[in-house]
């Protein structure tokens, strides 16, 4: 029930939860327990019901404790690679983002495209066993932090506008990649725009089958419909990644 669930996590805070632990620390021994994202089937996760994973969070508050990481990587990030993803993709990233040592950010909106997301110029040329992007994004929430980001490019410029549209799990701290603050009028910079020029991506990274990414972007974007209404939990956040 939930109600054992909040107390077996409350008596798991009280054992392993120190002031002294660093974030990264204590959010290790949350994905270590499956408490990051309980709602995931093992190894991530414990398979936890939507009332049970509310247990899990109500533990956390309860006992003032730091809740897990948080962001675009959980939120739109996760569940697509756990849709699309081959079993190396999911091995190589879903730990990393239930744990917060890797940031994302989404590289979806260009300023010429507006709402119109299928009409996107930023293009992805094959080289090799990788991939160059050039092309510009804007909005893109937590750019300047983010580890990774999940980009859509047009890899098949001839085709029609919903096809020719590839995903990727795209590598920022690369060269060709240039991460300028959108400034606000109170100084804050919340956004940020990207400048791709020549920047590359392995094709290992390739999220889904070249051309077909606008069906993978379609699970982010039900994923960010629902997300939008999510709460914060109402415990302390921090930004996941390595910077």
């Amino acid at each position: 029930s939930a109600q054992a669930v909040q107390a077996e996590v409350e008596a798991w805070i009280d054992e392993q939860w120190d002031p002294g632990l660093t974030v990264r620390q204590w959010w290790e021994k949350l994905a270590d327990a499956g408490l990051s994202y309980s709602q995931l089937d093992p190894p991530f996760g414990r398979g936890y019901s939507r009332d049970q994973r509310a247990a899990v969070f109500a533990a956390l508050r309860a006992k003032g404790a730091m809740g897990p990481p948080a962001g675009i990587g959980t939120m739109l990030a996760l569940p697509t690679i756990l849709t699309h993803g081959t079993e190396e993709q999911i091995d190589r990233f879903v730990r990393p983002i239930i744990d917060g040592s890797e940031g994302w950010c989404q590289l979806f909106s260009e300023p010429g495209a507006g709402s119109d997301l299928a009409g996107l110029q930023t293009r992805a040329e094959r080289d090799g066993d990788e991939w160059r992007v050039s092309g510009q994004k804007v909005w893109t929430s937590t750019g300047q932090v983010a580890d990774y980001g999940i980009l859509i490019a047009r890899t098949n410029p001839d085709a029609p506008k919903h096809q020719g549209i590839s995903y990727f799990l795209f590598p920022m701290h690369q060269p060709g990649v240039d991460v300028r603050p959108l400034r606000e009028m109170t100084g804050r910079a919340v956004f940020n725009e990207v400048f791709l020029d020549e920047a590359r991506v392995p094709d290992a990274y390739r999220l889904g089958d070249t051309n077909t990414g606008w069906a993978v972007a379609n699970t982010t974007l039900m994923h960010e419909r629902a997300g939008i209404g999510e709460a914060s939990g109402g415990y302390g956040r921090a930004a996941p990644g390595t910077v």
